[in-house]
């Protein structure tokens, strides 16, 4: 078993409770409010902006060319496909993200601890805080798309998330966390661990404030 393999399986017991949320079932469905969804794809640009950039900050600090390369490449490949996806079904609904508000209070709180792991945490935590947002979305992505209908209102996202591409760059970040694993000391392993659980905490924190049209409070 490789560490992210371990890290995967810790997490299962929240992964079941992202996998029964309302709007993960309604969006498998594909009876979700197109609002809502909307709503989601905005939030998620949000959000991708910010992991854009601790990615690019993580890369600066790796010390093998080699392991920079998978994340400019793969990992910053990948989000860049995400969000030509968000943009494309954005614009189609006159929504433009740069005029669009602020995160929401979990969307910043998420956005706030990747940029801060990237930033001061030991580059082996760094990059395993990122892995979650990968793994999370490809599990998604493959399951919905084993039996999504042809006419399925949100079959562009399910297929950007089921594409090889998405999973070559998923299986790419995941060993690039296991590679920095077998080097690391014990103490960080630990920290590795949960820096993996605590984001995907975070992934299903951002499901929820999604459905629930989170917002800052007023005053």
């Amino acid at each position: 078993m490789t560490w992210s393999d371990d890290a995967w399986q810790a997490v299962q017991g929240t992964y079941r409770l992202i996998l029964e949320h309302p709007f993960v079932q309604q969006l498998h469905a594909g009876t979700l409010a197109a609002d809502v969804f909307l709503r989601y794809l905005l939030e998620d640009a949000r959000y991708l902006s910010a992991y854009t950039r601790a990615l690019a900050m993580i890369a600066s600090r790796l010390p093998d060319s080699g392991d920079v390369a998978v994340l400019a490449r793969s990992a910053v490949g990948a989000v860049e496909a995400e969000q030509s996806m968000q943009a494309t079904l954005l614009d189609e609904h006159g929504i433009d993200i740069e005029a669009s508000g602020e995160p929401s209070p979990t969307c910043r709180l998420y956005a706030s601890y990747l940029l801060a792991a990237a930033a001061t945490e030991p580059v082996e935590v760094a990059v395993a805080a990122v892995v979650p947002c990968f793994r999370v979305y490809a599990e998604l992505g493959n399951s919905m798309a084993a039996d999504v209908a042809p006419d399925h209102p949100y079959a562009t996202w399910i297929a950007t998330y089921s594409d090889p591409q998405f999973a070559t760059a998923t299986a790419e970040v995941e060993a690039l966390a296991d590679r920095l694993a077998k080097r690391a000391s014990s103490g960080v392993i630990e920290r590795m661990d949960a820096a993996y659980a605590r984001c995907t905490v975070l992934e299903r924190m951002f499901w929820d404030a999604v459905w629930r049209n989170e917002r800052w409070p007023e005053g």
